[in-house]
């Protein structure tokens, strides 16, 4: 008795399993079309707003750059000036008072450059910081941006998931391997953000 009684708790239970598994794919199929797909990387790239903040974040770079250059120069002018002192103060054809006093200036030179390396370094430390800083926070702003358009346009159409296509795993394999193009709404998303261009 004990035995029939289990074949028919298992015979419940394959039928259950049955309905379920004949279930999931109707299930399956209208959650399928919910589903999609986005490459946020070409959509950070081609976003109008993304391209007008590297313009600006290049014209900063240029900017820097110059200043830098011309600190350089300048450093590169004390440095002459105070190699030719150096020279002039062990020049015997001078006088030892005109010696002394062109070593007193080379000294004077030396002290003026290594406060000008400093200054230099600490520029340009300071300048790459802030430039950093700066594309980081215009980054993630950018990024926010994108993401509330992308939820708002998700909602919108009734998607009920978005994955995103441009990422690799730890071992350089796509996290999404495959899906159908036709689920791909990144040209959708890069029109959507570009609709306010001015």
């Amino acid at each position: 008795m004990k035995y029939i009684g289990s074949l028919r708790g298992a015979a419940a239970l394959l039928t259950a399993v049955a309905m379920l598994g004949a279930a999931a794919p109707v299930f399956a199929q209208s959650d399928r079309e919910r589903i999609v797909f986005v490459d946020m990387n070409k959509v950070f790239d081609e976003f109008y707003k993304t391209k007008l903040a590297e313009g600006q974040l290049k014209e900063q770079e240029a900017e820097y750059r110059d200043e830098l250059k011309k600190m350089v120069d300048k450093f590169k002018e004390l440095q002459e000036s105070f190699r030719q002192a150096r020279e002039e103060s062990e020049d015997r054809v001078l006088s030892e008072e005109a010696r002394n006093s062109r070593r007193a200036d080379a000294e004077e030179k030396l002290v003026e450059l290594r406060e000008m390396e400093g200054k230099i370094r600490r520029f340009e430390e300071t300048r790459r910081r802030q430039i950093a800083d700066q594309m980081k926070r215009v980054r993630d702003k950018l990024v926010v941006e994108i993401k509330e358009t992308l939820a708002g346009y998700a909602k919108k159409e009734g998607f009920i998931a978005v994955y995103e296509t441009s990422g690799d795993n730890l071992n350089g394999v796509p996290n999404i391997l495959y899906f159908e193009p036709s689920r791909d709404i990144t040209a959708a998303l890069i029109e959507l953000l570009n609709t306010g261009k001015k």
